[in-house]
């Protein structure tokens, strides 16, 4: 007869069991149950950069209002990922409210409410709901957009639960990031996979490509911008990317897993080179450091005892030796004027070296001195202190003068549209003046060029009357729009970061005015002084004189105008108190530290942000490893993070 045993020791067996089941597959014990559920993140994760196709979108309103001129758009790289983003969230929610029992409680939803709160009255009291609630053009970061972040975050935070499914959000990244990083690197080298007719087909669909005679795509030579249009993005995704894909070849205790995460890791890093962004390399180099001690710190701390030696140096010492020797090596076939971090350093130096102006005044700077309306058909230019005059008399003959002596002169009827006009006016200098027909019969829109200098104004003659215009020919007025602008800091260095020190000076003033609700999500194209042609003249460059600035190139400058300090405030607080749960988890707890090891990627973005935009493309990619690290604080601290 079977001897029964003891009932207390085979239900501690069916719960072993059970547990294990858990952790390995999910509560239905279906590896696939699993994995279903999130296939909504793993779409964002893996796909979401591939979304390119173009959109032809036609512009009214405050979209062509504060655009370029152009009545269309040719949008590549945003109209469909925002339509992208809107379905996959909803699905995620779907999936959400489908597959959880029970809705996970964190404190973190504290801080994303508040923020969604932010945005949303942001929004209602903005100057142009149109603007703020879909985004603007090549951008689309509206509220809808920012709301579907946070959701995803929420939809990520319940549906990610098991080890498996991180495993399949990393593998998915993974393997996107490496496509992105191969594609970079051909067109570091002249090889550009949107130069040619399978891009074309991908991208264009037959209609237009029937309408369009010729379609060439120009990037750019000896640059990288993988799928992103611009290689500061492809610098800030791989600060993320890069990190991620080092830890995972650290932590990971399976020698083909290693192998495969060092592989992606070398090859992300040849395309962040290859992108020339600094912001990317401080980003990814300042992590792979801060990496390097949390795992040195977590040897001493906690491994060292109770793990073998051997295993140790080999599991973890061995790829960061590698990493060592990797840097310094791919940095040395870098030409030093393209060395990101030669760029870094000088502009460093640049940053807390005085400034040599002598004066606080742009105007008596120069060269522009001033504009100014001398009467209705007169305006006088002072350029480098000397004064030259426009004048359309009443037989509508432009006459240029100086002293009072016409140097030149003719019957605005008989220019030419499109046609550069010589004026010898000055032995200093030589003008041109260009005549454009405008958008309207009756409307002329007058050229002047003062060469070498590069000072390019414009003007138009509307019904006998003589203004100044932006270079799009659209009338302002020279004694509001063309004032130097408010300005805190970077006085005379404000080229630093290839012109964010300029940019930055005139959007703290902003942020100031600003600090409970902000302007509205992708309202800083409205809110920037884009005429201020004294302050650039001086802080950034006379070619840039009339550049549309539709974006601070500064993610918490970008937070902190367009939903306020506050949410800014809100925002950093929150990951502050994540990030400070997960070194503690790391190194003052009981559980693995493994899979928390992957906010280092977040701390990477983090940085490169100081200098990068929030964008369809990344962004919520980077609010969904949030969520999973939300999820794995909660379950390693029994919900005693936020």
């Amino acid at each position: 007869m079977r001897k029964l045993s003891n009932s207390k020791d085979t239900n501690i067996k069916k719960d072993s069991i059970k547990k294990s089941k858990v952790l390995s597959y999910g509560h239905n014990g279906d590896f696939y149950y699993e994995i279903y559920k999130i296939i909504p993140l793993l779409f964002i994760v893996g796909l979401l950069p591939f979304v390119i196709r173009l959109k032809i979108i036609p512009l009214e309103g405050p979209f062509y209002e504060f655009w370029n001129g152009e009545k269309i758009n040719a949008d590549f790289f945003t109209y469909y990922k925002q339509i992208f983003i809107y379905i996959v969230t909803c699905w995620a929610m779907l999936n959400t409210f489908l597959f959880t029992k029970k809705i996970k409680f964190t404190k973190a939803y504290y801080f994303m409410g508040t923020y969604a709160i932010l945005i949303i009255l942001s929004t209602v009291f903005s100057k142009y709901p149109q603007i703020t609630l879909n985004g603007f053009v090549e951008r689309r970061e509206g509220m809808w957009i920012v709301l579907c972040y946070l959701l995803l975050m929420f939809s990520t935070i319940n549906l990610v639960e098991t080890e498996k499914q991180i495993k399949a959000i990393i593998y998915t990244l993974g393997i996107s990031g490496v496509i992105i990083s191969i594609i970079s690197i051909f067109q570091y080298f002249g090889m550009d996979i949107f130069a040619t007719e399978f891009a074309k087909d991908y991208m264009i669909s037959k209609e237009i490509q029937a309408q369009i005679k010729e379609f060439n795509i120009q990037f750019g030579e000896k640059y990288s911008y993988g799928v992103f249009y611009n290689p500061n993005y492809l610098g800030g995704y791989i600060s993320f990317y890069a990190p991620l894909m080092l830890s995972f070849a650290i932590i990971s205790k399976n020698i083909k897993e290693k192998i495969i995460f060092s592989i992606f890791f070398i090859l992300s890093i040849l395309a962040l080179y290859g992108s020339r962004s600094e912001a990317g390399v401080l980003g990814t180099i300042g992590t792979v450091l801060l990496l390097i001690l949390v795992v040195i710190a977590r040897y001493i701390i906690k491994d060292k005892p109770q793990e073998e030696y051997k295993k140790i140096m080999f599991a973890k010492f061995v790829p960061i030796l590698g990493v060592l020797i990797i840097l310094p090596v791919s940095l040395s076939y870098i030409p030093i004027s393209q060395n990101p971090l030669t760029r870094i350093r000088t502009e460093a130096v640049a940053l807390f070296k005085p400034s040599d102006l002598k004066s606080k005044d742009y105007k008596e700077i120069g060269p522009i001195n001033d504009i100014k309306h001398i009467d209705d058909k007169m305006i006088e230019i002072v350029i480098n202190q000397s004064s030259t005059y426009i004048k359309i008399d009443d037989s509508s003959n432009i006459n240029i003068l100086e002293e009072d002596k016409v140097v030149w002169n003719k019957n605005i009827d008989d220019l030419i549209d499109g046609e550069i006009y010589i004026l010898d006016s000055h032995e200093s200098y030589q003008a041109q003046l260009l005549l454009n027909k405008t958008e309207y019969s009756d409307v002329y829109g007058i050229k002047y060029s003062a060469n070498p200098y590069g000072v390019d104004l414009y003007f138009i003659f509307d019904k006998g009357k003589l203004n100044i215009a932006d270079s799009f020919y659209k009338k302002l007025d020279i004694n509001r729009d063309l004032q130097p602008s408010k300005h805190i800091g970077f006085t005379g260095k404000g080229m630093i970061a290839s012109g964010r020190g300029y940019i930055w000076s005139r959007s703290f003033p902003i942020m100031i005015e600003n600090l409970l609700i902000g302007t509205g999500q992708d309202s800083f194209v409205i809110e920037f002084p884009r005429n201020d042609i004294y302050g650039r003249q001086v802080d950034d460059h006379l070619t840039r004189l009339w550049i549309i600035t539709d974006k601070p190139h500064s993610f918490y400058i970008q937070v902190g105008v367009q939903s306020g300090v506050l949410s800014l405030i809100v925002i950093l607080i929150g990951i502050f108190l994540l990030l400070y749960r997960n070194i503690q988890d790391t190194f003052f707890s009981d559980v693995k530290y493994n899979w928390n090891i992957m906010s280092l990627g977040i701390v990477g973005y983090l940085i490169s942000s100081v200098f990068n935009d929030s964008i369809l493309a990344i962004s919520p990619i980077i609010y969904i490893f949030i969520g999973i690290c939300i999820s794995l604080t909660i379950k390693n601290s029994k919900e005693r993070i936020l």
